[in-house]
């Protein structure tokens, strides 16, 4: 075989080896999630957080970078969205011959309203809803420490995971909503 390295530089090789990758991350429909098909018209929406503030900031820099406007004022909004409870829980999900815990199950629920009426411009719209979204969790007895940061960092992917669905499920309704002023009456 020959041997071509002597003669091309190791900067070909590289920009051999990204251009090979990019074109197989492409070729197989990858592509980033960027913005979601939110309506404009649901701008300026009223977030009322009550005790979930760690989900409220996520919710906060999602609507920010659909370009969605948030009020402080609930009249002065097209849409209301709240977050009514946060459950953060955990159970256990197997143990071994001893009877010590390997493994637990992360539980966090959401409940929410979603109001979507002033966007319409007809009555009042509301819609409770929940996320409910579970991780498993080994457990460690030597680095229990470990095992606590860990199931930290589990419950703030769940609150960005929870964020993205709530702002799918407010897009959904704000479709529905939409379809429904839409349609022709019947007569």
């Amino acid at each position: 075989m020959f041997d071509l390295s002597p003669f091309l530089p190791v900067s070909f090789f590289r920009f051999f080896i990204m251009l090979l990758s990019v074109s197989v991350v492409s070729s197989c429909g990858f592509q980033l999630r960027g913005e979601l098909d939110l309506s404009k018209e649901i701008s300026p929406l009223y977030l009322e957080r009550n005790a979930a503030f760690e989900l409220a900031r996520e919710l906060k820099l999602l609507l920010a970078t659909n370009n969605i406007s948030i009020t402080d004022d609930p009249g002065m909004s097209n849409s209301q969205l709240a977050l009514l409870t946060e459950d953060k829980s955990r159970r256990v999900l197997t143990v071994d011959g001893d009877g010590r815990v390997r493994e637990y199950l992360l539980n966090y629920t959401i409940n929410f309203t979603v109001n979507t009426g002033r966007f319409t411009r007809k009555e009042s719209n509301e819609t409770t809803e929940s996320i409910s979204l579970a991780r498993s969790l080994l457990f460690d007895t030597e680095a229990v420490l470990a095992v606590t940061n860990e199931s930290e960092i589990l419950y703030k992917d769940m609150q960005r995971n929870a964020a993205r669905l709530i702002l799918l499920k407010l897009q959904a309704f704000v479709r529905a909503d939409s379809a429904s002023t839409d349609q022709p009456a019947d007569k």
